[in-house]
């Protein structure tokens, strides 16, 4: 009796999964854009992303977010928590007295996730549109927000840059968002990644409780491809 052959008996490797939790939409619009842009590297890497929530449909406390995060713990290898901290710096300043600063409340969490080897938090102050401002040149100055400075800094660059779905989408011959800025990735990381010179961008010091320390301009979205080994 001949012998049976082992081919095809081996079990399919499982994929390591990744998700990336954020508070807004233009994240979620963007990261679609990348695992289109990036399907190669992912599939050979074997990594799949997954967006969450879903659908985002509306604005999140930290404490739901904070939630989110330790039950996503369970069903993911590796978990990105990207923040805008505009709305925290914001929150901050607008408190009612007897409540705790968002400060304090993000400064708690921050604390618990990021001492977990599943977990990275990204911050981007203001937004993430200073993230692909890094795409254009080495920028440090302190934004209050996307509207305003920012908004028209950006626009040098990108023109009709617009905060919805459908040019996110659309952009670049209907090849997206990430599409437009890939040629430019790599000038982003460098411009961007915490490297031991005296031209990185700041970084915030959560030992610190004056809100107004804060106001400092940086992005940490270099953490996510380095996780991806994308860098061109």
């Amino acid at each position: 009796m001949s012998r049976k052959s082992k081919r095809g008996s081996q079990k399919p490797q499982i994929k390591k999964s990744i998700a990336l939790i954020g508070d807004g939409e233009t994240e979620s619009w963007y990261i679609q854009k990348l695992k289109e842009q990036e399907k190669d590297i992912l599939d050979s890497m074997n990594l799949t992303l997954n967006s969450e929530p879903k659908l985002p449909s509306k604005k999140k406390g930290l404490k739901k977010l904070y939630e989110d995060i330790k039950n996503l713990e369970k069903e993911h290898d590796k978990i990105f928590w990207i923040v805008d901290f505009d709305t925290i710096i914001r929150e901050t300043k607008e408190k009612k007295n007897g409540k705790e600063r968002k400060l304090d409340t993000f400064r708690k969490y921050f604390n618990d996730l990021s001492g977990k080897e599943k977990i990275t938090i990204i911050i981007n102050n203001p937004c993430l549109e200073f993230w692909f401002l890094q795409h254009f040149g080495k920028i440090s100055k302190y934004y209050s927000g996307y509207y305003g400075e920012l908004e028209k800094e950006l626009k040098k660059h990108i023109q009709n840059y617009d905060k919805k779905r459908k040019f996110y989408n659309s952009c670049n011959g209907g090849k997206g968002i990430y599409s437009l800025l890939k040629q430019k990735l790599g000038k982003a990381i460098s411009n961007s990644r915490d490297i031991s010179n005296s031209k990185k961008l700041p970084k915030l010091d959560f030992n610190k409780t004056d809100i107004n320390s804060y106001e400092i301009g940086t992005t940490e979205m270099y953490k996510l491809f380095d996780e991806l080994k994308i860098n061109n």
